[in-house]
């Protein structure tokens, strides 16, 4: 039988290693959004990469670059510091690193204040570890665009008030506002919240927003239990957006019979009242064809008994 002798003192050390954190940089992976981000002028815009498993990366030095650009730097973090000098000047007082959550491998960048030269390709470089990573982002400058054709509806139901940005992009950070023949409030969105208090009161608790749907630039609008005041021009209005056409517009026509609640009526055989002068003739011929052919029968069976009495 063998034995095993094992030192106390590594047994000791094999412990205390065991509860530190893993910072092998070696084992980490640049991790960032592989989908296009697409965002509206003039808002500022996170590129987000982190390092997965969660590494340390205070120290590493942090590339940012653009490859179509000259300069190419757009952030260059190294030494706990942005390296200004080597930044390219449209970029300048515009980028930060979340410098608190380096320690947890978020190197993410942030972008304020977004042109439309922004738009292109970022690629994130951390040259310690030999790992990069491409995030395309796109700046559009978005029109709020309403409904071209009437809305109807009918008094009881609920009805959908059409509103979106295009091209899309991502709303959840700005103000909506919905409004009322222009004075009304009907809806507001704002602080990435409903805000029901700004409500007029004759649209409180009947109105919402598809929250699901303002990353895409849906901000359309859905009103419940319509009634015929309701009748008119809404307004969807997006304040902080940087274009020409803020605002969009949709007109409803509410319907004060529920047509499809109404009972088509069906005629009743029994009331000769409501026929035609046609129907009757029609009906009193049929009578007169039935007469004839009755006295017809009667009259041949009586001839045929007589042949038989005779014979």
């Amino acid at each position: 039988m063998v034995q095993v002798f094992i030192c106390p003192t590594t047994v000791t050390l094999m412990l205390l290693l065991s509860t530190l954190p893993v910072t092998l940089t070696g084992d980490s992976t640049l991790i960032c959004s592989t989908e296009k981000i697409t965002v509206s002028l003039g808002v500022d815009v996170v590129l987000p990469c982190r390092l997965q498993p969660a590494t340390d990366a205070k120290s590493m030095r942090i590339e940012w670059t653009r490859p179509d650009l000259h300069p190419q730097d757009v952030h260059v973090h190294q030494d706990g510091r942005l390296l200004f000098e080597s930044q390219n000047p449209s970029y300048n007082f515009r980028t930060r690193l979340f410098v608190d959550q380096l320690i947890n491998g978020n190197v993410s960048l942030k972008l304020f204040n977004v042109t439309l030269s922004d738009t292109g390709q970022y690629k994130c470089y951390l040259p310690s570890i030999h790992q990069e990573a491409v995030i395309e982002l796109s700046v559009v400058k978005s029109n709020v665009t309403g409904s071209h054709e009437p809305v109807q509806a009918v008094v009881g139901e609920d009805v959908i008030l059409s509103c979106h940005l295009e091209p899309p992009f991502n709303v959840t950070t700005f103000t909506v506002d919905w409004t009322f023949n222009g004075d009304l409030t009907v809806h507001v969105y704002r602080s990435q919240r409903d805000d029901p208090d700004a409500l007029h009161e004759k649209f409180k608790h009947r109105t919402s927003l598809f929250l699901d749907e303002l990353h895409n630039g849906n901000i359309s609008l859905k009103l419940t239990n319509v009634s015929e005041t309701d009748e008119g021009n809404y307004t969807c209005f997006v304040p902080r957006l940087e274009s020409q056409v803020k605002t969009g517009m949709v007109t409803l026509i509410v319907d004060p019979v529920k047509k499809k609640d109404k009972k088509i009526e069906q005629p009743d055989p029994t009331d000769s009242t409501r026929h035609g002068p046609g129907a009757v003739a029609v009906i009193v011929s049929l009578c007169l064809l039935g007469l004839c052919l009755a006295a017809g029968f009667i009259w041949c069976k009586h001839q045929s008994l007589n042949v038989l009495t005779f014979k």
